[in-house]
Formats: C-alpha cells, sequence, structure tokens
C-alpha cells in the first residue's frame, strides 16, 4: 500500500440549499491515476473542487498530503487582460522556480500544445481550446506532486487531445493524477482505477479492463513511432510490434497508413 495522498471521510458537500455530495469516504494512494465518472451534475466537480481546496466541505473532512497541488478547471476564466505568455510566466513565478527553468520548461510546452503563434495574444482574444491549454500548462509549470484535471479534453483538437493523453501516461509515474471525464479513450489509457459519483455518493470503483492488441507493421523509419500512443515496441529490422491499447488501436493503424507503413497483422494481446 503506498502513502495516502488524500482521504476523504464522510464528506459532505451542499450548495445554496442543495447537497451536491454526501458522505463520500475514499483513500487515495500517491502515484495512482484515478478517473472520476459520472453524469452530468452528479457531483464529480465539486468533487475534484474539495480536493483541491477550492471548496471547503459542509461536513466531514479531507485529509490532504500533497505538497503541492495543480488544478485544470473544466472552464478557463473569461476576461483576463494578460497576454498567454506573460500570463504563464506570472503563474509559474509564484511557485518560486528559478526563471531559467520555466522558460525553457515553457518553450517546450508551448511546442507541444502548438501555441506559438498566441503567445503574445491576450487570453481573453483566444479561444477555448487555447485556454484549455493555458489552464493545462500552468498546472505542470508548477511542478505539483497532485494533478487534479476537470474534463481536460475538453475544447482541445484531437492531436492535442493525443498529446496530453500521451504527456498523462508518462507523468503518471511520478505524480498522483485525478480526473473527470466523460471520455472512454483517457479511461482506457490513463486511469488506474475508476470512480463513479451518482446523485452525491460514491457508489463503487472498479479497476478498468484495458484490452490490447499488437499490430505487426512493416515502417520505412522510426520517427513515425514518436508521437504514437503506444504501450511497447519490439523491433526486427524494418518489421515492428507495436502494443497498444484497443481503445486507440483503430486511430493508431490509420496514423500508420498515412506514414506509408504496411499492416502486416494485427491480433488481440490475450
Amino acid at each position: 500500500m503506498g502513502k495516502v495522498i488524500f482521504e476523504t471521510v464522510n464528506l459532505s458537500k451542499v450548495i445554496e440549499g442543495h447537497t451536491i455530495l454526501r458522505n463520500v469516504s475514499f483513500r487515495f494512494e500517491e502515484k495512482s491515476a484515478i478517473a472520476i465518472r459520472g453524469q452530468n451534475g452528479s457531483g464529480k466537480s465539486t468533487f475534484i473542487k474539495l480536493l483541491a481546496g477550492i471548496y471547503e466541505p459542509s461536513s466531514g473532512k479531507i485529509k490532504r498530503n500533497a505538497n503541492k497541488i495543480g488544478y485544470v478547471p473544466e472552464h478557463f476564466p473569461e476576461n483576463l487582460r494578460f497576454k498567454l505568455k506573460e500570463y504563464l510566466l506570472m503563474i509559474a513565478s509564484f511557485h518560486e522556480i528559478s526563471m531559467k527553468s520555466i522558460e525553457s520548461e515553457l518553450i517546450e510546452y508551448i511546442r507541444l500544445f502548438e501555441i506559438e503563434p498566441f503567445i503574445n495574444t491576450p487570453l481573453k482574444y483566444c479561444s477555448k481550446g487555447t485556454k484549455q491549454k493555458v489552464g493545462i500548462i500552468q498546472a505542470l509549470l508548477m511542478k505539483p506532486d497532485v494533478l487534479l484535471l476537470d474534463e481536460p479534453l475538453t475544447g482541445l483538437d484531437p492531436t492535442s487531445q493525443q498529446q496530453l493523453i500521451y504527456l498523462l501516461q508518462k507523468l503518471k509515474k511520478e505524480l498522483t493524477i485525478i480526473f473527470t471525464t466523460h471520455e472512454d479513450v483517457m479511461v482506457g489509457t490513463i486511469a488506474d482505477q475508476v470512480l463513479y459519483v451518482e446523485s452525491g455518493q460514491l457508489l463503487f470503483d472498479i479497476e478498468p479492463k484495458q484490452t490490447k492488441k499488437i499490430i505487426k507493421v512493416e515502417f520505412p523509419n522510426k520517427k513515425i513511432f514518436t508521437e504514437l500512443n503506444t504501450i511497447d515496441i519490439h523491433y526486427e529490422g524494418n518489421i515492428a510490434l507495436l502494443t497498444v491499447n484497443t481503445s486507440l488501436s483503430d486511430e493508431i493503424l490509420l496514423n500508420l497508413l498515412n506514414k506509408k507503413c504496411s499492416v502486416l497483422e494485427v491480433k488481440e494481446m490475450r
């Protein structure tokens, strides 16, 4: 059993006379990835905000053992007058990180999420997708040991969604990730556990069943695999055996075909 990073005990939240969450008790261990699912209005976002410390419980307790908590809301604040890069540098400066380190890492994230054209654009004029990327970057720049994300794929184009998923797959080895989502692809590729919230109650949690496929492919250049969401790659000359999550297999196959690869075999991993 790992270190407990959050523990909720009979946690309840009432907002304007409405009970949003009632008697929720659960332990979150460090370096785990946990998806929180449920219908709109079930209390998922409220739960995330309670963990982040944005809301305080109406009753019950939350025990937090995290040093730094990075939080990404579903909806980025509107009408911020700051320019995109200016805002990120300002937020990062609050966390006692050297400016040289911030600049270097920020350049990487700006390139990863392809927002170079907007770095001098006031945030209030940026698209929802660009604002979502800024929200994700500001949370990562603080070097959190816990990352809380509320519907993080909202507003992102398919390429950016895949980039974020790939990034979270790498980060889950280093920190705790707790996220709400309606997207099966995030659960299938990232989550170690899935919690379900319904009518304000935590009903049950399950281990996600992640089926996998093996794709055998003949390829012209190894570089084509660098941005694919593969679990493992084994090379035999110019033949590669890719282990992938079934939920991503169709997308990966299409990507391989577009990059002039010859797909030799696809089979389910047993």
